[in-house]
């Protein structure tokens, strides 16, 4: 009896402390935002802009829930309103963990590079950009 007894009140205590834990919720896990500084010594094509010098990527993760244009591409190393290049919602893929912000690209119909996914230091998922610039919710803003 004092066996079975033992038996319920492990039961409870070990119930009890599963069920108190606290939960992280889809919306706190939407919330990240990463930022990288990449800088280009060769033009790149980005959604018909050319990339050359240092840009600050920016990805808000609650936004891309959203549906919203959720990366942000500044000329520079700050989010400068003023210095936005391009705006768009991505696409995420799985990728392995990298261990550093890693832009790929492919070689484009006028033999420059194109831009076509980045990722994050420490990330297993990349973002592709969008090919169909009236799809994507598309900003490109020329900077002087």
């Amino acid at each position: 009896m004092k066996s079975f007894l033992l038996f319920i009140a492990l039961l409870f205590v070990v119930t009890l402390s599963s069920s108190s834990a606290p939960t992280v919720s889809h919306a706190a896990l939407a919330a990240k935002t990463e930022r990288a500084l990449m800088r280009f010594d060769r033009p790149v094509t980005l959604m018909d802009v050319t990339l050359r010098g240092e840009y600050l990527f920016v990805h808000d993760d609650a936004a891309m829930a959203r549906g919203e244009s959720c990366t942000y591409v500044y000329k520079g190393t700050t989010e400068d309103p003023n210095r936005l290049v391009v705006a768009f919602h991505c696409t995420p893929v799985q990728r392995n963990r990298v261990d550093y912000f890693t832009v790929r690209t492919s070689p484009g119909a006028t033999g420059d590079f194109e831009l076509r996914e980045f990722q994050f230091k420490g990330s297993t998922e990349a973002h592709v950009v969008p090919m169909n610039l009236h799809d994507a919710h598309v900003a490109i803003v020329p900077v002087n």
